[in-house]
């Protein structure tokens, strides 16, 4: 099988060898569920509870903060929608940023629907959230404010400690979804005041189907079940997928360990990275703002080429157009014309996420493969008159 050089570590990651050892015993000899009494099912709630204080370590919480869910959109739903009641309408409201994870904005308009008063943050062409119109979005009836800690496509940072200040002013809380800041930057929760925070598992080299919510405790009364059945502080229902979360709890103990010199690593990857492109593609240009955004994180507009097609017609090289979540979406990425990409641009962008166990030789040599097939697609257009049409993959 031919080898193709991955460059969509955004999207999701390989399960890292220790994580999956880890897991192995539970899907075998520790097979107990660790709600039950017995031997094995005491055996099977320690593992829990070692995963439980994994989790919180990555994030400076406490475990019994921790509620494990199916990953980050799960997460999210538990925070946003238990703010609320089936009942609640306008004036009781909830604030969203626009350039957030689908997920999110996609509670944000059944919100809406439901008669919720919605607003939405302003964001600058960096993609930072405009503090001094979030503290005039709030008031005294606003339950939550949300936004993503790292942004998915372009890597920005959000001011979060800042974010979660003007909330407290009001009476809100803020929920933050970290699947993308999780082992990029320290996510110190408590000194933050962050209220609720998402994490996924496949993000970190963890399994996918597993996550993370984690719940202040002083306003875990204020949130709602969605599903019903007992079990994690009523928060969350069902059987815990002990294997599962024991892989969790292992990546997260990874990522805390090495996050300091991936994180070296990846911005000696970035560097190389715009070398070779800006040699090879001149006119290429790159969303956001590198003094507020994660190395990782590499979005760039390359003109006269149309992102899909680029994308399609690589048959080596794994990158995309923006995040996994848009990727059946024939419209210009809600993120890119938050910022105020033109639709043009928009759809001429290409996001690689780099990642720090990558050789140099492997990156530069899929990188000259997509200079190479950037420059056949921008020439086609040129002969054109426009885009190069979308190629088959």
């Amino acid at each position: 099988m031919r080898k193709v050089i991955y460059l969509d570590g955004c999207a999701t990651t390989r399960v890292d060898d220790e994580v999956f050892e880890a897991m192995l015993p539970y899907l075998r000899e520790e097979y107990g569920n660790p709600s039950s009494p017995h031997v094995l099912g005491k055996r099977a709630r320690r593992a829990v509870d070692d995963a439980a204080a994994s989790v919180a370590a990555l994030l400076g919480a406490d475990p019994a903060d921790v509620v494990f869910t199916s990953g980050a959109t799960e997460s999210n739903n538990l925070a946003l929608l238990g703010m609320f009641g089936h009942d609640d309408r306008a004036p009781a409201g909830g604030v969203f940023c626009p350039t957030d994870h689908k997920s999110s904005l996609a509670i944000g308009r059944a919100l809406a629907a439901r008669g919720v008063d919605v607003r939405a943050m302003r964001v600058g062409p960096d993609g930072r959230v405009d503090l001094e119109h979030l503290a005039g979005l709030l008031d005294l009836n606003s339950r939550v404010a949300t936004t993503a800690w790292v942004n998915s496509e372009i890597g920005t940072v959000q001011p979060v400690a800042a974010m979660a200040a003007l909330c407290h002013a009001v009476g809100a809380v803020l929920h933050v979804d970290a699947a993308q800041a999780a082992g990029r930057v320290p996510l110190r929760v408590r000194e933050a005041e962050i209220d609720t925070l998402s994490l996924s598992g496949h993000k970190i080299r963890g399994p996918k189907g597993v996550g993370a919510l984690y719940v202040r405790p002083e306003i875990r009364h204020r949130l709602r079940p969605v599903m019903f059945g007992g079990g994690q502080y009523e928060l969350r229902s069902g059987t815990i997928p002990t294997h599962l979360v024991v892989g969790l709890g292992r990546a997260c103990e990874l990522a805390l360990a090495r996050m300091d010199a991936e994180r070296r690593r990846v911005t000696e990857l970035r560097a190389t990275a715009l070398d070779v492109l800006r040699a090879g593609l001149p006119g290429l240009r790159v969303n956001g703002d590198p003094y507020h955004g994660v190395p990782h994180v590499l979005s760039v507009v390359l003109p006269g080429v149309r992102g899909e097609s680029l994308v399609s017609s690589l048959s080596s090289v794994a990158l995309a157009t923006g995040s996994a979540c848009n990727s059946g979406s024939q419209e210009p990425s809600h993120v890119l014309t938050a910022v105020g990409l033109s639709a043009q641009d928009a759809n001429s962008t290409v996001r690689i996420c780099l990642d720090a166990r990558m050789p140099f030789e492997d990156l530069v040599l899929g990188l000259d493969l997509i200079v190479e097939r950037a420059r056949d697609l921008a020439g086609v257009a040129v002969a054109m008159g426009g885009h190069a049409p979308v190629s088959p993959s």
